[in-house]
């Protein structure tokens, strides 16, 4: 019989079956990363908006227009002959409509982060209730689904910050590591300059100019968290540009990225 040629696992299948033996990390990781994809339906499940209504014959999906690009985003009252000014009160007009022809689908959690103070229905540090499941706040909104929508914003802040600052700290803490002399020196005389900024006049400045927003936030922060992963990535670099193994990947006419990445 043929013998069996038996593949060995690659360092990143290694990792990841070591990874999977941590019993602990590894479903807090499955547990965290479902939270998260979970996070981005919140329109449907978690919104003043309502799923479907269904008034006089027509039919609109108000929660939908939130993750839809294309919809009409605002549903005046008037459409609905609301007596209220404004947005339409989905709630409202459930309890409106109950037992008539029309009829509202709401989300499994009723309220959104932004409800409006005026909104009759909503007060000041509500307790905790069966219908705001950790109260209101000081505005009258509810507490619980403003930190829902606010893990998906902290979670995709933390996500693309980590992700450039590694890509940026890598790839010049790397460069300076592997090429030294001159491009070192500069970089390094460049980096105690750029660290010495005082962080928080640079967060003060560049927001009096440009619009606060989540990607200018990502910006300010790219702009300084990448610098200490510069300090390892070069350390590495130079003590691992001396092997043989990087001798013999230059003598066989490798590139300087392909060594380096």
């Amino acid at each position: 019989m043929p013998e069996q040629i038996v593949q060995s696992e690659s360092i990143n299948q290694k990792r990841w079956k070591k990874f999977k033996s941590i019993k602990r990390g590894y479903y807090s990781f499955i547990l965290i990363i479902g939270l998260y994809i979970l996070s981005f339906l919140l329109p449907l499940l978690i919104d003043s908006k309502a799923l479907v209504v269904h008034y006089e014959g027509n039919v609109y999906f108000p929660a939908f227009s939130s993750i839809i690009p294309g919809m009409n985003n605002y549903y005046d009252g008037t459409m609905f002959k609301q007596k209220t000014p404004g947005a339409a009160n989905f709630r409202q007009l459930q309890k409106k409509w109950a037992g008539s022809n029309n009829w509202i689908i709401m989300p499994i959690y009723p309220f959104d982060p932004y409800e409006d103070i005026t909104n009759n229905e909503n007060k000041m540090y509500e307790p905790p209730s069966l219908t705001h499941w950790f109260g209101t706040d000081n505005t009258g909104r509810d507490v619980f689904a403003r930190m829902c929508y606010a893990f998906n914003i902290s979670m995709s802040f933390s996500f693309v910050l980590t992700i450039l600052n590694y890509i940026i700290g890598i790839s010049i803490g790397g460069a300076m590591g592997y090429f030294g002399g001159k491009f070192d020196l500069f970089f390094q005389r460049l980096i105690e300059v750029w660290s010495s900024l005082p962080f928080l006049y640079v967060v003060i400045i560049l927001s009096s100019i440009l619009i606060p927003s989540f990607s200018l936030l990502i910006f300010i922060y790219t702009l300084v968290n990448w610098i200490f992963l510069t300090y390892y990535m070069r350390a590495e670099f130079y003590r691992e540009k001396s092997k043989d193994y990087v001798s013999a990947a230059i003598s066989m006419g490798q590139s300087n990225t392909k060594i380096i990445f």
